[in-house]
């Protein structure tokens, strides 16, 4: 780690100045000293994740966790769901090792606190977004999602400091409409059922399309353009882009969804 520009002026301050230039040269030093931690910051903040591993544990926990809270109910489909994920996520030598290290964790008592405690200060919304994009799909991938596995996933929404409108947001895309698929993964490709996200496009707007954006059906037009921008940024794939290609293409799927709810609401009002 650098020296710090507050320590490094005032010895070159005290040099050429004495005791005033050494003062002069720390206040100096410490005003660039926060400006570079405050750039230095917030690109921190772009990404939590730098290692995969931790992204795929993370996940692990608290699948394993959802499954648990549903009376210990874990179906062939969601085992299928996981195997599907750690397959993209690892490569097919690794899943073997990686499924194991799953039923451990479904055998141990699993404590989420400390694991959403970090995602709640470290993560970006964009990544606690598609963590639960993940935990809906594995929770769905029986085609049916159970309300214990509602409450857990809330749960965990909850202590991850996601806020309850946009955890209400999330799941409308997965349990608000006729609409079951692309999940996590497509579920079609992993022999799970779906509809036609086309089919799906052509009703109209409903309350639920509201949900998706976080905005009243009683908003004015203007709000509704401001939420929907809110909503189509939470969504956007290039913000969890770092987390590989096939999440940003699972993002891609629940953006799109945004896109739809918002053109049946432009259209059910008239606006342009």
């Amino acid at each position: 780690m650098g020296c710090s520009f507050s320590i490094i002026l005032a010895i070159l301050g005290y040099i050429y100045g004495g005791l005033g230039g050494a003062l002069g040269g720390f206040l100096f030093g410490a005003f660039i000293d926060a400006i570079i931690n405050r750039i230095g910051g917030k690109k921190s903040r772009a990404q939590h994740y730098y290692k995969p591993q931790d992204f795929t544990d993370d996940k692990l926990i608290l699948a394993a966790y959802v499954a648990k809270a549903d009376n210990n109910r874990l179906l062939r489909s969601e085992m299928e769901y996981v195997r599907q994920f750690l397959l993209k996520d690892l490569g097919s030598s690794a899943v073997q090792s990686a499924m194991l290290r799953f039923r451990d964790i479904l055998n141990s008592d699993i404590d989420i606190a400390n694991v959403c405690a970090d995602l709640r200060q470290h993560a970006t919304i964009y990544e606690k977004l598609i963590i639960l994009q993940f935990l809906f799909g594995f929770a769905q991938a029986d085609g049916s999602m159970r309300q214990e596995e509602l409450d857990a996933i809330q749960h965990i929404s909850d202590l991850c400091g996601i806020p309850r409108s946009t955890f209400e947001s999330l799941k409308s895309m997965f349990v608000g409409s006729s609409y079951y698929g692309g999940g996590y993964y497509d579920q079609q490709q992993y022999g799970g059922s779906s509809s036609s996200s086309s089919s799906y496009s052509t009703r109209t707007a409903t309350d639920n399309d509201y949900r998706i954006l976080e905005v009243s059906p009683d908003a004015s037009d203007e709000e509704v353009k401001k939420a929907y921008r809110a909503a189509a940024k939470k969504h956007h794939p290039d913000k969890v882009s770092h987390l590989g290609e096939d999440v940003r293409k699972a993002a891609e799927v629940k953006f799109a969804q945004v896109n739809e709810a918002y053109e049946r609401i432009k259209k059910a009002r008239g606006m342009n």
